[in-house]
């Protein structure tokens, strides 16, 4: 079925796919486009695999129950380069306990709110089962040792997401892109929520952008509707900071970093911020790159607006758009 599915999409999408494919050649020439991934249990999004050969990836994942064999994984296998790395991240060096739960992606530093995964299905998946100690280090630590600059930094660490950011804030200046798993409740007893991870972000001049997934629950199952208890959201400094550079391996790699989360509007600002500073052959290629993805999200959300109307003939307050 999966190879089924694979060719209808190769057969709807092939030629918009390589036209992108041949822009983000052009666009990124020989540069590399760097990804940390903190919290890599089940490899990298799907999003990735299409520019893999333009990225050297870094994954992180102490418990050992998920990293065995990471590196070896479909989604993981075509990056340009690979490195795992298996202490944990944290706001300083030395040591923490990880609490070990039934479900290993569950695992936390916090302890879980078994309070609140009770209204839910499931909440045993939640459960302590026991504890580890692990050496933690630093964002900004791995950068210096291994001599890497972080362009993107994902991050989904079960809470503590807020702080391995306080552990990367040298990193944070070269950053182009931070795709984090926020909470607007509290999972995890004591943990930092959406606010405030928010302002830490933009206190580094790195912008809220737009959630890229929305996790809804409601107590009889995970159907995509309820509370909204947690999302990925993507940060990013403004296509007009980057523009503005005289940086001509940032402004490359800024607009790669767009085009694999589909953003197109940012694209066209970075296009432009670049045409006034001269740089017109690639200001070119990248409005044109961003003019091609703004064109599908439209058509897209046209689509969905279409289907809207029919269903809010059943139910008025029917709302649809797009979630990169």
């Amino acid at each position: 079925m999966s190879n089924i599915k694979q060719r209808i999409k190769r057969l709807a999408t092939g030629s918009f796919d390589k036209q992108v494919s041949d822009l983000v050649a052009s666009i990124i020439g020989s540069e590399k486009l760097t990804l940390l991934d903190v919290g890599a249990a089940n490899g990298t999004y799907d999003r990735w695999s299409a520019f893999s050969h333009h990225v050297n990836y870094f994954a992180v994942e102490p418990d050992a129950r998920s990293n065995q064999d990471l590196l070896k994984s479909a989604t993981n296998s075509s990056f340009s380069s690979q490195k795992l790395i298996t202490k944990a991240l944290w706001k300083s060096k030395g040591s923490i306990k990880l609490n070990l739960c039934r479900k290993p992606m569950a695992s936390s530093v916090y302890e879980p709110n078994q309070e609140f995964f009770e209204l839910f299905p499931d909440p045993e998946r939640n459960d302590v089962m026991s504890q580890v100690e692990l050496q933690t280090d630093t964002v900004d630590d791995i950068a210096r040792e291994s001599g890497a600059r972080f362009d993107v930094i994902k991050l989904d660490v079960q809470g503590a997401e807020l702080d391995v950011l306080e552990g990367a804030t040298n990193s944070l200046g070269g950053a182009l892109a931070v795709d984090i798993e926020v909470e607007f409740t509290e999972l995890y007893k004591g943990q930092p929520l959406f606010d405030q991870i928010f302002r830490f972000l933009r206190s580094h001049s790195i912008e809220f952008i737009d959630f890229t997934y929305i996790y809804r629950w409601s107590p009889d199952s995970f159907n995509g509707i309820g509370q909204a208890t947690f999302a990925d959201a993507l940060f990013m400094p403004t296509p007009e900071r980057v523009g503005d550079s005289a940086n001509t391996a940032r402004i490359r790699k800024y607009a790669i970093a767009c085009a694999i989360y589909e953003r197109g509007d940012l694209l066209m600002r970075l296009g432009r911020s670049c045409s006034k500073n001269s740089n017109d052959d690639l200001a070119q290629k990248i409005e044109l790159l961003g003019q091609l993805l703004a064109r599908r999200n439209s058509t897209t959300q046209r689509r969905l607006n279409f289907v809207a109307k029919i269903i809010r003939v059943f139910h008025p307050r029917f709302r649809a758009h797009i979630l990169h």
